[in-house]
């Protein structure tokens, strides 16, 4: 009911029957200071935005930054969506995903054509970073990142101090973990954040089942596929990592779980290139204190998701500025330093990774090889294949069976299931 109520909302401010959210364009002869929605608080994040904000004033913008803390981004959508309603929306907001078409559709974006057209965006950008970015033909966000979510971070130093390897697969993975609960280790670096939880399952159906399997299972919820011996596999691994690593969690953020990865305090995480992130801004050997390695898969897959940045309409994003904005962070030279510093790849492909980490190398030749054999996949649970709505019910689906062992695996299907898959914000 409440999201039919902010639907409504947001048509009436569209349509303008309720409050209005295209402004009169002020004249230009000076640029004003522009707000700054995003969710990057750690600290690798905040020195990539530290960039962003020195681009833009060089370029004679000048940005109120506006964090805010949580690394799904839900609690930045939420004081979106209420500033939206109240006909106040920030002037650029970091978006991801499907509500980038959610938000155009209601009228709140600028065009970026022009830009789109000076950058030539239809052959510099990936075909994904194409087709995320664009509304009935107009480009409407700026494409930033693209970030691998499957990945598994390792302290080489607590795998060889109980002669360990690094596992090559989800039952060997589990083994390890088993190992080090039984010399006293936590395994894991994870939180109690659903999104965290679900980004693990994530990781393990798409590794454990493969590209295909998934895309049909839990994109498309095939019933064939949800209903298969596969998915009853997968789940019986994730109840077990569950037990083997539940009595170690906290409310801990991913940043402050990739410190005591650091620390030696965990062996493991299984996160995005966040991480990698993080590690460089913390002066870590990577890779060779702090090894990069696909989660297990049966092929080379490529789990991604995708950070634009989105002018909304407000009074102080007129013409002049979102021309100059759009262009700034679109920049070759500018994505080229932003990603370096974010671990993550280029959403150009016109960006020498010269100077990069081998791990952000080795992670775009895996995107290649990937999207060659369709293994390349965009995350549920990070905010790329479906709707915000069918993300959050299914993060927390898994996070429910993830911390409740008496919820039957066909119970959890049938959850599943029931969810709506249609567009919304």
């Amino acid at each position: 009911m409440k999201f039919f109520f902010f639907m409504s909302l947001l048509v009436l401010t569209v349509s303008g029957t309720g409050i209005k959210v295209k402004a009169e364009t002020p004249h230009a002869s000076t640029l004003q200071e522009v707000e700054f929605l995003h969710w990057w608080t750690a600290k690798g994040e905040v020195a990539a935005f530290n960039l962003a904000t020195q681009a833009l004033q060089d370029a004679g913008v000048s940005i109120l930054d506006l964090p805010v803390q949580g690394g799904g981004g839900d609690t930045a959508m939420s004081i979106l969506q209420a500033r939206a309603i109240a006909g106040t929306p920030p002037d650029i907001v970091q978006l991801e995903g499907p509500s980038i078409q959610s938000w155009a559709a209601l009228g709140f974006l600028h065009q970026l054509d022009q830009v789109a057209v000076d950058e030539n965006w239809q052959q510099n950008l990936l075909p994904i970073a194409q087709d995320i970015n664009q509304y009935q033909g107009h480009y409407v966000a700026i494409p930033i990142t693209v970030h691998r979510l499957n990945w598994m971070w390792i302290n080489r130093k607590v795998l060889r101090q109980y002669g360990l390897a690094v596992p090559t697969s989800w039952d060997a993975l589990i083994d390890v973990f088993t190992r080090l609960k039984q010399n006293g280790v936590e395994p894991l670096a994870l939180g109690k954040d659903p999104w965290q939880v679900a980004l693990l399952f994530e990781n393990l159906a798409f590794g454990y089942g493969g590209a295909d399997y998934y895309r049909r299972a839990f994109i498309n919820m095939e019933p064939q596929a949800l209903n298969s011996q596969t998915t009853y596999d997968i789940l019986a691994r994730f109840r077990t990592l569950s037990q083997l690593v539940k009595p170690g969690m906290s409310h801990m953020r991913w940043d402050e779980g990739t410190q005591l990865l650091i620390e030696g305090e965990r062996a493991f995480q299984i996160s995005g290139d966040w991480v990698l992130g993080d590690l460089l801004a913390n002066n870590i050997a990577v890779p060779s204190a702090i090894g990069c390695y696909p989660t297990p898969s049966k092929q080379t897959g490529f789990i991604y998701n995708m950070d634009s940045f989105a002018l909304f309409d407000s009074p102080r994003t007129h013409a002049d500025t979102a021309q100059i904005v759009s262009k700034t962070l679109s920049s070759p030279q500018f994505q080229q330093s932003f990603n370096a510093l974010k671990g993550a790849i280029p959403a150009r492909n016109d960006i020498s990774l010269k100077g990069y980490n081998s791990c952000s190398v080795n992670a775009k030749a895996d995107m290649e090889k990937a999207s060659k054999s369709g293994q390349l996949i965009p995350s549920i649970v990070d905010s790329m294949a479906v709707s915000l709505i069918a993300q959050r019910a299914t993060s927390s689906e898994i996070f429910r069976y993830f911390n409740d062992e008496t919820m039957a695996p066909e119970d959890f299907i049938l959850h599943l299931q029931n969810i709506p898959r249609g567009e919304s914000l």
